[in-house]
């Protein structure tokens, strides 16, 4: 296991992207077409700070929306967050083959457990 990404929510993406940018070098990349707003930051290749938009709601726990880790099998992960009694979501990256396991914890932490290879089994 490894991690993945960490995602951030931001109420002026383009000013955080750039402050991003500049500090630490992150490069603008390719993002699935995902039904909201957001960029994806690389480092070496890889995606590292996924972005999306907030508006600071009281629904929103802070800038941190979840930390990815994987890579997983989505159906040996999900018998054992059943047998747990874990609640969780799940979700397919559009254009990708990768499920997502979203697993909300203590405090407003959220959890995603990326399962490559696994979408729409």
């Amino acid at each position: 296991m490894e991690l993945n990404h960490i995602n951030i929510r931001a109420i002026d993406q383009e000013a955080m992207k750039d402050f991003l940018v500049a500090v630490l070098g992150l490069e603008v990349g390719d993002r699935p077409t995902f039904d909201f707003p957001g960029y994806w930051l690389y480092l070496d290749g890889k995606a590292i700070v996924h972005m999306q938009a907030c508006d600071r709601n009281p629904d929103d726990v802070g800038w941190v929306d979840h930390i990815a880790f994987g890579p997983f099998k989505f159906a040996e992960k999900t018998v054992e967050l059943d047998a747990a009694g874990v609640a969780y979501t799940y979700a397919d990256v559009p254009g990708l083959d990768l499920r997502q396991i979203f697993v909300p914890g203590p405090e407003g932490v959220k959890l995603e457990l990326q399962c490559p290879g696994d979408a729409g089994t």
